[in-house]
């Protein structure tokens, strides 16, 4: 029997950063970071060769509108990847490419309901193998949700939707349910413009001339919001996939260590709002009570390893829920507390279980130049401030606390932060480590 031999246009060699992200075959597979890192090659790349691979398998290619996908993605993957190709046919009157195998790759949008009913009627043996949502901030999270339950291909052992985008607002769907969620099934890879070696020169010149948000999410790859970060220097580079840090702020690291520092919980009072159970948020401008459970290392980092948020809760008994939390999980229950000087109620509520309070006695601007530095790598390459992955809600406040065009803290996120912010004043300014551990049963003073 005749062997066929065929002459590709440009043979897929991945980059660096590509190598482990083509190999992963995680149910959802989110590509991020700043621009021009290859993001879009590699996805394309991925559904072409499970085409190839997998006979009669069906592959999804998705833009939120169907009408842009010609001038764009659709000519990226014909001229770049699918190329001349003879075991591949492109139908434009049915939106897809047919390949010698039985393999299908078809094209489509969100847009409206007659692009979304296409979606639902589409699929061979039962549904779709592999998708690609391009620009994914476009999308609503209700977008995702309908892609997820049409994941019912059977070509391959496994599925998987890939999703492409530069980052958005630190509060998008994406970022709040895929990069900050502990669902081991999503894994999250990074890259920049650096890491793509065809990079003309010039355009790491024209990135750097952005300036703002744009230069926070295009050439920073963080997921900033629209005005001015508070806490600029907070890192969050988690994968939850491999348990890698990337050199950010949010790192198994932080988790509680026996006899590996003192423990205590920095406290910023509040009550009012509500909870949303299935968005696991808090509504838009609620002022939850905030405890952050925090481990002082030998090395005098603060390590951050549980959160406890609540809304609507008296103070005595949101005390009782964290010492309930730290019991379940053995984490000791801690002789004094930071918080401000606020809330009498929370003060007696303390008293009452024998907690000894400090206070921050900073002002705002002080303590958050001060939180900048330790939440920053030092001289040393070492940042002084940590959080353990679990900590969601402290995740996201981190990096939607904000100020506005005229230079002012908004209001709005700033409960962790606040909390953050008198448990580095007590480092930075109250009493040392090594005092603290030699009067532990004392009182202050």
């Amino acid at each position: 029997m005749e062997t066929k031999t065929y002459q590709y246009l440009k043979p897929f060699r991945p980059y660096e950063w590509q190598v482990n992200p083509w190999r992963d075959k995680s149910p959802v597979l989110l590509l991020t970071g700043s621009a021009g890192g290859g993001k879009s090659r590699l996805a394309a790349e991925k559904l072409h060769a499970f085409c190839l691979k997998y006979p009669f398998s069906t592959a999804l290619i998705l833009r939120k509108s169907r009408a842009v996908i010609g001038n764009s993605t659709l000519l990226f993957l014909q001229s770049e990847v699918i190329g001349n190709d003879p075991r591949v046919k492109k139908l434009e009157t049915k939106f897809r490419f047919e390949y010698e195998n039985g393999s299908i790759l078809a094209w489509g949008g969100m847009k409206d309901a007659e692009q979304r009913e296409r979606i639902r009627s589409f699929g061979l043996k039962g549904g779709i193998d592999i998708c690609w949502m391009e620009e994914a901030t476009q999308f609503d999270e209700s977008d995702f949700n309908e892609v997820m339950a049409r994941m019912r291909g059977r070509a391959a052992d496994w599925r998987q939707i890939i999703l492409t985008t530069n980052p958005d607002a630190p509060m998008h769907w994406i970022r709040r349910r895929l990069i900050l969620s502990d669902d081991p099934s999503i894994s999250v890879r990074y890259s920049g413009a650096r890491d793509n070696p065809i990079n003309p020169e010039s355009y790491y010149d024209m990135l750097e001339q952005l300036t703002g948000v744009e230069y926070q999410r295009l050439v920073l790859g963080k997921w900033a919001a629209g005005s001015g970060r508070v806490i600029d220097t907070w890192v969050d580079h988690f994968n939850r996939a491999t348990g890698e840090d990337n050199g950010g702020n949010v790192t198994y690291d932080a988790e509680y260590v026996p006899d590996g520092g003192t423990v205590m919980w920095s406290i910023d009072d509040g009550y009012s709002g509500k909870y949303d159970p299935k968005t696991k948020m808090f509504s838009h401008h609620s002022h939850p009570r905030v405890f952050l459970l925090c481990q002082i290392k030998q090395t005098g980092v603060i390590s951050v390893f549980a959160e406890h948020y609540a809304v609507e809760t008296l103070a005595d008994e949101h005390i009782e829920r964290v010492i309930d939390m730290s019991t379940k999980h053995g984490w000791p229950i801690p002789r004094w507390v930071i918080r401000d000087r606020a809330a009498a109620s929370l003060g007696g509520a303390l008293e009452a279980v024998q907690m000894l309070p400090r206070y921050s006695q900073m002002t705002v601007d002080e303590s958050v130049k001060e939180l900048r530095q330790w939440v920053g790598k030092d001289k040393n390459e070492v940042r002084r401030f940590i959080v353990h992955p679990r900590c969601v809600t402290l995740r996201q406040q981190m990096a939607s606390y904000s100020m506005s065009e005229e230079g002012r803290i908004i209001k709005q996120y700033d409960d962790g932060p606040d909390a953050a912010r008198y448990i580095v004043w007590d480092r930075a300014y109250g009493v040392s480590p090594e005092v603290d551990i030699a009067v532990w049963d004392a009182p202050p003073g």
